[in-house]
């Protein structure tokens, strides 16, 4: 979640390099089990959402929070045509896959997470077919394993966004589950770069009992799944329109926090002549004060 927001900060930047409309976030899976990393600038008014989730409860408890700026569908988000959703006992594992037993065995403490409480059998919807979808700068994702049935579905509009937010995996906690590797190919073929992990996390492994006597330090080391920020078109920056350069620069300031792709954004504007150096200078004063 974002660290160093700074609402003050972040009206300065915007104010400085007037884009044209308000940054847009898409939210695929985006059931409220956690704060989005978007969270702030939701709450601020500064973005606008449209948010997918097919899980009744949890697309009920969108919508009835939902500000003037947030708009949500209960669809699933995929391959398209018929596809089976697993719902599990932890409605954060919910899936178009199932559990893969072999990290079961070995991890040893999701069994019940994972406990397939409901299938849905719905049509799911390719990202570039959902009608009045408008064109966004960030994607943010959780679908648990489909993300690159998404990715295969949404080129026209990935070829337009910003920036992608999308939950990656180095094991397969789902069978036939497409890891890190495989949405850097699919990603790639857009443009898009890896450039950081908001979050990687460790888990123990626990296949036997000797493990069982290991101290806290000496276990948690496998990586499971966590958050990757990937850029589209990062080192052709100055190939982009301004308006995309502007929204990028909102995105890294105030969502990612990557203060060095702002500021390489302001660079590129203040070659072309739309904001002054004086004011990108401004920007990281204000960034220099914040605690």
């Amino acid at each position: 979640m974002p660290k160093y927001f700074d609402i003050d900060r972040t009206k300065y930047l915007i104010d400085m390099i007037c884009p044209g409309r308000l940054t847009r976030v898409v939210d695929i899976g985006a059931n409220p089990l956690d704060e989005s990393p978007y969270y702030r600038l939701r709450d601020a008014g500064l973005c606008e959402v449209w948010g997918f989730e097919p899980q009744p409860d949890a697309y009920a408890k969108l919508v009835e929070a939902a500000g003037p700026r947030e708009h949500y569908l209960p669809y699933a988000v995929g391959q398209g045509g018929e596809q089976t959703l697993n719902v599990y006992r932890s409605s954060g594992f919910t899936s178009f896959y199932s559990p893969n037993p072999d990290w079961l065995a070995t991890i040893g403490n999701w069994n019940r997470k994972l406990r397939l409480r409901q299938q849905l059998e719905l049509v799911s919807h390719r990202l570039d077919d959902i009608d009045d979808l408008p064109e966004f700068d960030l994607l943010k994702i959780d679908v648990q394993g489909a993300e690159t049935q998404i990715f295969e579905g949404g080129g026209k509009h990935l070829s337009e966004a910003c920036a992608i937010i999308t939950e990656v995996a180095a094991v397969p906690i789902y069978e036939d589950q497409p890891l890190l590797n495989a949405q850097m190919d699919v990603l790639g073929g857009y443009g898009y770069s890896l450039h950081k992990f908001l979050t990687f996390i460790p888990r123990p492994l626990r296949g036997c009992e000797l493990s069982l006597r290991l101290r806290p330090r000496f276990h948690a080391n496998q990586l499971t799944d966590g958050d990757a920020v990937f850029i589209r078109n990062l080192m052709k920056m100055k190939e982009l329109g301004s308006e995309k350069v502007k929204q990028l620069a909102i995105l890294a300031d105030s969502v990612f926090e990557s203060f060095d792709i702002t500021t390489l954004a302001l660079s590129v504007l203040e070659n072309r002549g739309e904001i002054s150096m004086e004011a990108a200078n401004g920007y990281v004063d204000r960034l220099h004060k914040t605690t």
